[in-house]
C-alpha cells in the first residue's frame, strides 16, 4: 500500500507539474518578447522602411550566378568541378564552394522567384541580430546598452546585405560564439553541435575559416589563462584539451566537401592574394566616410578601449578576439561585419559593468536610475520567442501590400537592353563589367559566356588586370581587343573605352539609351562575309 500510495503522489506531482508548465509554454507562445519586436524592427527598417526595400539584397549581380550554380547542381546532381561561365579560361578547374548556399538559391528562385530569394535572405539577416542580442543580454549586459550596440552593428554589416552566401555566415558564427560562452560557463553536449555545424558551414560560405581560427585562439586563449590565473589553473587546462578535441572534430568536420583538404589551400590562397586584395573592393581596407563604416570605428575604438580591463581579469580568449578581427576587419572590409558579431556583446558587458556602478549610486528617480530599471525589468521580455514573428513574416510573404522584387535593379543594370539584345549577346564574346557580366550569365542561362564577372579570384591577375585596362582606355586597348577576340562591347556610355570605340571603324553602335552603349565589331564581320 505505501509504494504504492508514494506512485500515487509521485504521478500527481507530475500531473501538477505539466498543468503548471503548459500555461507558461501557451504564454510563451501567445505573448509576443522583445525578441520578437526586435527581429521585425529589422525587417521593417532594413527592408521595408528604406527607399530600394526588399530591392536591396539584390544590388549585387552574384546572386543570379549563384542562382544559375544551384540550377546546375539540381539539374546535374553534382558539384561542378571546371569553369561553366566564361570563354577567357573555359573548363579551368574552378571551386563551387558554396554549392550549398547555391542549391538553395536555386530552389526558391525557381519555386517562389526572387520573392524567395530575398525574403530568406531577409530572414536570415534579421535573425542574426535577433540572436546576437540575446546573447549579448545573456552575457549580463544591459539590455539598452545591448540593444544600441546591436543596432550598431546592423547598420555596420548592412554594407554586406545582399542575398548571397555570406549570410549564413552571419549567423552561424553568432551562434557558434554563444555556444561557446555557454559551454565555457557550464560544460554542455550543446557544444558538439558544432562539429556537424561546421560541416553544413563549410558547403554554404568559406566564412567557416574565420571560426576554425578563432576556435584556435580559443584553445591558445585557455592555455594562456591557464598559465597566468593560479588558482583556476587546472580547469583551464581542462578547457584546453578539450577545445583542442573540439577544434581537430571541427577541423575534421570542415573536409567533408565535394573537394576535401583542396578547398582549405584554395580559400588560404585567395585570403593571401595581394592582387585580390587590390582589386576587389570587398578585400580591400575601409575608407571611414560612410555612416556605416563610422560606426564600425566607434565599435572598432570601444573593442580597443576594453582589452585592458579584459586582460586585467586574465579574459585573454576575448582579448584574442577581438585583436585579431579588429586586425582583419581594418586590413580587408569584408571582415568588417565578422569584427562587429563578435565584439558588439563583449563591449556591451563591459560598459554594462561600468554603468551598473555609476547608476545605482544616483538618485532613485534620477534619469540614469530610471533608465537601469527600465533597462533591468525589460531583461526578462528577451528570452523568449513566440508565435507572432513567423506569423508576421507569413502575412508578409502573402499580402499584396508588400512590392516584392522580380529581378534586378534596373538602376544599376542596362535591363531593358540586355533584354532587346539577348541572343545577340549570348552567341558573342562580350566586353561588359563584371557586374553586368552576372546578370548576363544569369539572363541568358545557360548559353551565355563572358570574359570576367563577380567571380573574380577564377579569372587570376593577368585577366583582371587586361579587364581594368580596356575599361580604362589603356594605350594597350586595341591589343587587348584582338587577343580576346571580343566582337560585342556593352559598358556605361561615360567609360573611356566608349570613347575610343566611337572613333574606330572597326566598331559600329548598335544602341545608345543615354545611359548605357553596346558596339558591335564591323570589319572581322564583313570579312568571314567575303
Amino acid at each position: 500500500m505505501g509504494k504504492a500510495a508514494s506512485m500515487s503522489a509521485r504521478a500527481q506531482v507530475a500531473t501538477t507539474v505539466a498543468r503548471v508548465e503548459i500555461p507558461g509554454l501557451a504564454k510563451r507562445l501567445l505573448c509576443p518578447s522583445f525578441s520578437d519586436l526586435f527581429f521585425l524592427l529589422i525587417i521593417v527598417w532594413s527592408f521595408l522602411a528604406g527607399a530600394n526595400g526588399w530591392q536591396r539584397l539584390l544590388l549585387d549581380g552574384d546572386t543570379g550566378i549563384h542562382i544559375r550554380v544551384g540550377d546546375y547542381i539540381l539539374a546535374n546532381h553534382q558539384v561542378p568541378a571546371h569553369d561553366l561561365f566564361s570563354f577567357s579560361k573555359p573548363g579551368q578547374q574552378w571551386y563551387a564552394f558554396e554549392w550549398l548556399s547555391e542549391v538553395l538559391f536555386s530552389f526558391l528562385h525557381g519555386r517562389f522567384g526572387f520573392k524567395g530569394v530575398v525574403l530568406v535572405s531577409g530572414i536570415v539577416i534579421a535573425a542574426t541580430f535577433a540572436v546576437l542580442l540575446r546573447y549579448a543580454i545573456w552575457r549580463g549586459s544591459n539590455s539598452l546598452i545591448a540593444m544600441a550596440l546591436v543596432m550598431m552593428t546592423v547598420n555596420a554589416t548592412s554594407i554586406h546585405f545582399h542575398a548571397r552566401p555570406h549570410i549564413f555566415t552571419l549567423l552561424f558564427l553568432t551562434v557558434a560564439v554563444w555556444l561557446l560562452a555557454v559551454d565555457r560557463q557550464k560544460r554542455t553536449r550543446a557544444v558538439w553541435l558544432l562539429v556537424p555545424l561546421t560541416t553544413l558551414w563549410t558547403n554554404m560560405h568559406g566564412g567557416f575559416f574565420m571560426f576554425l581560427a578563432l576556435l584556435g585562439l580559443l584553445v591558445i586563449g585557455c592555455a594562456l589563462e591557464a598559465y597566468f590565473r593560479g588558482g583556476v589553473a587546472a580547469n583551464r587546462w581542462s578547457e584546453t584539451v578539450r577545445y583542442c578535441g573540439l577544434g581537430l572534430a571541427c577541423g575534421l568536420a570542415s573536409l567533408i566537401n565535394p573537394y576535401g583538404i583542396r578547398l582549405h589551400f584554395h580559400i588560404f590562397d585567395i585570403v593571401h592574394s595581394k592582387w585580390v586584395a587590390d582589386f576587389i573592393d570587398e578585400f580591400k581596407s575601409p575608407s571611414f566616410r560612410s555612416e556605416q563604416l563610422l560606426h564600425f570605428m566607434i565599435l572598432l575604438f570601444l573593442g580597443l578601449a576594453v582589452v585592458w580591463p579584459l586582460l586585467a581579469r586574465r579574459r585573454i580568449t576575448e582579448t584574442l578576439w577581438v585583436l585579431f578581427l579588429a586586425y582583419c576587419s581594418l586590413m580587408s572590409v569584408r571582415h568588417v561585419p565578422l569584427y562587429m558579431l563578435v565584439a558588439a556583446p563583449i563591449v556591451a558587458v563591459e560598459i554594462s559593468g561600468l554603468w551598473n556602478r555609476w547608476a545605482r549610486d544616483q538618485p532613485k528617480h534620477s534619469v540614469p536610475r530610471i533608465l537601469d530599471d527600465l533597462a533591468t525589468e525589460a531583461q526578462g521580455n528577451f528570452r523568449w520567442t513566440s508565435m507572432w514573428a513567423p506569423l508576421a513574416l507569413l502575412f508578409l510573404s502573402v499580402t499584396g501590400s508588400v512590392r516584392w522584387p522580380t529581378g534586378f535593379p534596373e538602376e544599376l543594370f542596362p535591363v531593358q537592353m540586355i533584354r532587346r539584345h539577348a541572343d545577340r549577346l549570348a552567341s558573342a564574346r562580350v566586353f561588359t563589367a563584371d557586374q553586368w557580366a552576372d546578370y548576363l550569365i544569369y539572363l541568358n542561362y545557360p548559353r551565355q559566356r563572358v570574359f570576367l564577372d563577380g567571380r573574380h579570384q577564377y579569372y587570376g591577375e593577368r585577366i583582371a588586370t587586361d579587364y581594368m585596362k580596356l575599361g580604362g582606355g589603356h594605350h594597350t586597348w586595341q591589343t587587348l581587343i584582338d587577343r580576346y577576340q571580343f566582337d560585342v562591347v556593352l559598358c556605361p556610355v561615360d567609360l573611356p573605352l566608349a570613347s575610343l570605340l566611337k572613333y574606330d571603324a572597326r566598331w559600329r553602335i548598335v544602341e545608345d539609351d543615354g545611359k548605357t552603349i553596346l558596339f558591335e565589331r564591323t570589319a572581322e564581320r564583313a570579312q568571314a562575309r567575303l
